[in-house]
Protein backbone atom coordinates (compact mmCIF):
# COMPACT_ATOMS: atom_id res chain seq x y z
CA UNK A 1 0.00 0.00 0.00
CA UNK A 2 1.50 3.09 -0.98
CA UNK A 3 1.68 6.20 1.49
CA UNK A 4 0.12 9.87 0.83
CA UNK A 5 3.72 11.06 0.76
CA UNK A 6 5.16 8.10 -1.43
CA UNK A 7 2.24 9.08 -4.14
CA UNK A 8 2.75 12.85 -3.32
CA UNK A 9 6.38 12.10 -4.32
CA UNK A 10 5.41 10.43 -7.99
CA UNK A 11 3.02 13.17 -9.04
CA UNK A 12 5.69 15.67 -8.39
CA UNK A 13 8.27 13.27 -10.35
CA UNK A 14 5.52 12.74 -12.90
CA UNK A 15 4.79 15.99 -13.59
CA UNK A 16 8.46 16.69 -13.89
CA UNK A 17 8.62 14.43 -16.21
CA UNK A 18 6.09 15.45 -18.31
CA UNK A 19 7.02 19.05 -18.06
CA UNK A 20 10.80 18.06 -19.59
CA UNK A 21 8.97 16.06 -22.37
CA UNK A 22 6.74 19.04 -23.45
CA UNK A 23 9.60 21.17 -23.65
CA UNK A 24 10.66 19.26 -26.70
CA UNK A 25 9.55 20.03 -30.15
CA UNK A 26 10.70 17.76 -33.33
CA UNK A 27 9.46 17.22 -36.59
CA UNK A 28 10.58 14.54 -39.56
CA UNK A 29 9.37 16.38 -41.80
CA UNK A 30 11.64 19.51 -42.32
CA UNK A 31 11.83 20.96 -45.77
CA UNK A 32 15.55 21.82 -47.32
CA UNK A 33 15.86 22.92 -50.89
CA UNK A 34 19.68 23.50 -52.46
CA UNK A 35 20.53 25.17 -54.95
CA UNK A 36 23.69 25.68 -57.46
CA UNK A 37 23.41 29.00 -60.24
CA UNK A 38 25.90 29.04 -62.87
CA UNK A 39 25.67 30.64 -66.43
CA UNK A 40 25.45 26.91 -67.92
CA UNK A 41 22.87 25.62 -65.72
CA UNK A 42 20.84 25.95 -62.82
CA UNK A 43 21.15 22.42 -60.02
CA UNK A 44 18.25 22.66 -57.28
CA UNK A 45 16.78 19.75 -55.04
CA UNK A 46 14.34 19.42 -52.52
CA UNK A 47 14.15 16.91 -49.59
CA UNK A 48 10.82 16.76 -47.08
CA UNK A 49 12.56 14.52 -45.00
CA UNK A 50 14.94 16.40 -42.67
CA UNK A 51 14.71 15.24 -38.97
CA UNK A 52 14.73 18.29 -36.32
CA UNK A 53 15.07 18.63 -32.19
CA UNK A 54 14.36 21.93 -30.17
CA UNK A 55 15.04 22.00 -26.69
CA UNK A 56 12.58 24.57 -25.86
CA UNK A 57 14.64 25.41 -21.85
CA UNK A 58 17.57 25.27 -23.43
CA UNK A 59 17.69 26.53 -27.55
CA UNK A 60 19.80 23.37 -28.05
CA UNK A 61 19.14 22.63 -31.61
CA UNK A 62 19.91 19.82 -33.96
CA UNK A 63 19.33 18.19 -36.98
CA UNK A 64 19.85 15.75 -39.77
CA UNK A 65 19.26 14.86 -42.81
CA UNK A 66 19.43 11.84 -45.17
CA UNK A 67 21.50 12.59 -48.42
CA UNK A 68 19.13 10.00 -50.31
CA UNK A 69 16.05 11.82 -49.61
CA UNK A 70 16.85 14.97 -51.66
CA UNK A 71 15.41 14.60 -55.37
CA UNK A 72 16.11 16.83 -58.28
CA UNK A 73 14.02 17.08 -61.68
CA UNK A 74 16.80 14.80 -63.54
CA UNK A 75 16.84 11.30 -62.49
CA UNK A 76 20.35 11.40 -63.78
CA UNK A 77 21.23 14.56 -61.30
CA UNK A 78 20.19 12.32 -58.65
CA UNK A 79 22.12 9.45 -59.45
CA UNK A 80 25.44 11.82 -59.82
CA UNK A 81 25.02 13.67 -56.57
CA UNK A 82 24.73 10.39 -54.54
CA UNK A 83 27.32 8.51 -56.15
CA UNK A 84 29.83 10.78 -57.43
CA UNK A 85 29.44 13.59 -55.56
CA UNK A 86 27.96 13.13 -51.71
CA UNK A 87 28.81 10.06 -51.78
CA UNK A 88 25.79 8.80 -50.17
CA UNK A 89 26.98 5.04 -49.15
CA UNK A 90 29.59 6.60 -47.72
CA UNK A 91 28.48 9.81 -45.92
CA UNK A 92 24.40 9.06 -45.46
CA UNK A 93 23.75 12.17 -43.89
CA UNK A 94 24.26 15.58 -43.09
CA UNK A 95 24.10 16.76 -39.71
CA UNK A 96 24.08 19.95 -37.04
CA UNK A 97 24.17 20.12 -33.35
CA UNK A 98 24.15 23.34 -31.70
CA UNK A 99 22.09 25.91 -30.18
CA UNK A 100 20.42 28.69 -30.81
CA UNK A 101 22.25 32.17 -29.62
CA UNK A 102 20.43 34.25 -27.22
CA UNK A 103 17.98 32.42 -27.19
CA UNK A 104 14.62 33.28 -25.47
CA UNK A 105 11.12 30.66 -25.33
CA UNK A 106 9.27 33.54 -24.27
CA UNK A 107 9.10 35.17 -27.37
CA UNK A 108 5.73 33.66 -28.16
CA UNK A 109 3.66 36.13 -29.84
CA UNK A 110 6.50 38.24 -31.02
CA UNK A 111 6.22 37.24 -34.77
CA UNK A 112 9.64 36.15 -36.38
CA UNK A 113 12.77 36.68 -34.48
CA UNK A 114 15.95 36.85 -35.95
CA UNK A 115 18.27 33.67 -34.25
CA UNK A 116 21.96 32.35 -35.22
CA UNK A 117 22.68 28.35 -34.40
CA UNK A 118 26.39 28.03 -33.61
CA UNK A 119 27.48 24.64 -33.76
CA UNK A 120 29.08 21.72 -35.70
CA UNK A 121 27.82 21.14 -39.18
CA UNK A 122 29.05 17.40 -40.17
CA UNK A 123 28.24 16.84 -44.13
CA UNK A 124 30.72 14.83 -46.18
CA UNK A 125 33.11 13.31 -43.44
CA UNK A 126 34.09 16.90 -42.81
CA UNK A 127 32.96 18.77 -39.27
CA UNK A 128 32.76 22.36 -38.95
CA UNK A 129 32.06 24.78 -36.98
CA UNK A 130 29.19 26.81 -38.28
CA UNK A 131 27.14 30.12 -37.71
CA UNK A 132 23.37 29.49 -39.00
CA UNK A 133 21.59 32.69 -39.55
CA UNK A 134 17.28 32.28 -39.77
CA UNK A 135 14.40 33.22 -38.06
CA UNK A 136 12.21 31.38 -35.77
CA UNK A 137 8.12 32.48 -34.41
CA UNK A 138 6.39 30.69 -31.98
CA UNK A 139 3.08 29.76 -34.22
CA UNK A 140 -0.25 27.40 -32.98
CA UNK A 141 1.76 25.67 -30.64
CA UNK A 142 4.41 24.85 -32.99
CA UNK A 143 7.98 26.89 -33.19
CA UNK A 144 8.18 27.66 -37.29
CA UNK A 145 12.08 27.88 -38.23
CA UNK A 146 13.87 29.10 -41.40
CA UNK A 147 17.32 29.34 -42.16
CA UNK A 148 19.25 30.12 -45.32
CA UNK A 149 22.84 29.29 -45.68
CA UNK A 150 25.95 28.33 -47.98
CA UNK A 151 27.80 25.64 -48.26
CA UNK A 152 31.16 25.59 -50.19
CA UNK A 153 32.04 22.41 -51.86
CA UNK A 154 35.72 22.67 -51.10
CA UNK A 155 35.17 22.88 -47.79
CA UNK A 156 33.47 19.46 -47.19
CA UNK A 157 35.58 17.80 -49.87
CA UNK A 158 33.76 17.47 -52.26
CA UNK A 159 35.28 17.25 -55.54
CA UNK A 160 33.89 18.60 -59.10
CA UNK A 161 35.25 16.72 -62.32
CA UNK A 162 36.89 19.59 -64.65
CA UNK A 163 34.67 18.43 -66.94
CA UNK A 164 31.46 19.84 -65.73
CA UNK A 165 33.44 22.01 -63.71
CA UNK A 166 31.33 24.76 -65.31
CA UNK A 167 28.09 23.45 -64.43
CA UNK A 168 28.17 23.08 -60.81
CA UNK A 169 28.92 26.52 -58.54
CA UNK A 170 31.90 25.95 -55.73
CA UNK A 171 29.12 27.21 -53.27
CA UNK A 172 25.23 26.33 -52.87
CA UNK A 173 23.00 28.19 -51.26
CA UNK A 174 20.66 25.69 -49.18
CA UNK A 175 17.41 26.63 -47.33
CA UNK A 176 15.54 25.04 -44.04
CA UNK A 177 12.41 25.39 -42.97
CA UNK A 178 11.26 22.75 -40.15
CA UNK A 179 7.28 23.55 -37.81
CA UNK A 180 8.59 21.71 -34.88
CA UNK A 181 5.75 20.18 -32.74
CA UNK A 182 5.90 19.74 -29.34
CA UNK A 183 7.06 16.15 -28.72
Amino acid sequence: MMTPKLLFLLAIGSAAFCRAEAQQFMTREGQVHFFSSTPLEDIEADNGQMSAILDEATGGFAFQVQMRAFHFPKALMEEHFNESYVESDAFPKATFRGTLEAWDPSMEGQGPVAVVAQGEFDFHGVKTARSIPGEIVRKDGKWVLDARFDIALKDHNIQVPAVVRDNIAATIAVDVHAELAPR
